[in-house]
């Protein structure tokens, strides 16, 4: 299935990047008379429920409705507040936020942050605000021009990217950048999609385990395109464990954030023509894998 570049955003882009942080909310003493003043004037159709600085719970405009038919306008909020509330977390991509949309039909959901606390709101009309932004920004700044050097030498290309470790919020930037650039070169969509997944993994990769990041060198050539992957960090032990599916030695920390399944290697070699790693613990690792343009693609 090929991906649209919006579509790769959405993966990238975090929950935190397109909340609404100004959040309106209602206390759980105050009458429902008075959370349907706040909802009219601030023009939204529900709200967070805060007592002591903590969520309790969500008061939505049906709400307010059912409170009306029943003449108990004068009642207190927490008569009538959803108590057992749908939240999103600030870390996740937005795809995971749009995923639940879909399924609950909300209209809007509370954000929180690490400590369990209300860090925003976020809506389906956020989220399309935010990609607006990061769009224009992108063709207006070339981020991704920065953290690449482009070099042309006798109609061969090479790009280079420098990944900084643990830097989750540029995690992706490195692929799209590559796959935009194949793109742009005419590579079959196909082969461009299986090196763009395969950069993704292993930019992750660099990400996630490596403390002071590494690079990726990718080389366009006349029949083929080479990847080189190298960072200095703590090395594998045991590349064969490493290379099975579901295996990681992610923290709780990353697979709460959404990384660390442990499919970046299986899914590399999966794509690649050629797939060649090699690593020494205590001294980092090296990935060489090579794309052929011409011939049989590797089975996906």
């Amino acid at each position: 299935m090929e991906f649209s570049f919006v579509e790769e955003l959405v993966h990238r882009l975090k929950v935190f990047q397109a909340m609404d942080k100004e959040v309106v909310t209602v206390q759980p003493d105050q009458t429902m008379r008075h959370a349907q003043q706040v909802m009219r004037e601030a023009r939204v159709s529900g709200m967070p429920v805060v007592e002591h600085d903590m969520m309790v719970g969500i008061v939505t405009i049906e709400d307010i409705i059912k409170a009306l038919d029943h003449g108990h306008t004068d009642e207190p909020v927490r008569a009538w507040m959803t108590r057992d509330v749908v939240t999103v977390e600030a870390r996740w991509p937005l795809s995971r936020a749009m995923s639940l949309f879909e399924r609950t039909r909300f209209g809007r959901l509370p954000v929180m942050d690490e400590d369990c606390l209300l860090a925003g709101v976020i809506t389906p009309e956020s989220i399309l605000r935010a990609l607006l932004v990061e769009l224009n920004r992108l063709l207006a700044q070339d981020e991704e021009r920065e953290a690449a050097r482009a070099s042309v030498d006798g109609g061969a290309l090479r790009l280079e990217f420098d990944v900084a470790g643990g830097d989750f919020d540029r995690a992706g930037l490195a692929s799209v950048r590559l796959k935009r650039e194949l793109a742009s070169r005419g590579i079959d969509p196909t082969i461009a999609r299986r090196v763009a997944i395969a950069t993704h993994e292993a930019e992750t990769n660099l990400i996630i385990h490596s403390s002071h990041g590494g690079r990726i060198v990718a080389d366009l050539e006349a029949d083929s395109i080479r990847l080189v992957v190298t960072d200095d960090g703590p090395g594998i032990e045991d590349i064969d464990r490493a290379l099975t599916p579901g295996f990681s030695t992610a923290s709780d920390f990353v697979r709460n954030l959404g990384f660390g399944a442990g499919m970046g290697l299986p899914n590399i070699r999966r794509c690649a023509d050629h797939f060649e790693i090699k690593s020494r613990p205590g001294y980092g690792t090296r990935l060489n894998v090579r794309f052929e343009l011409r011939g049989p693609s590797p089975e996906e």
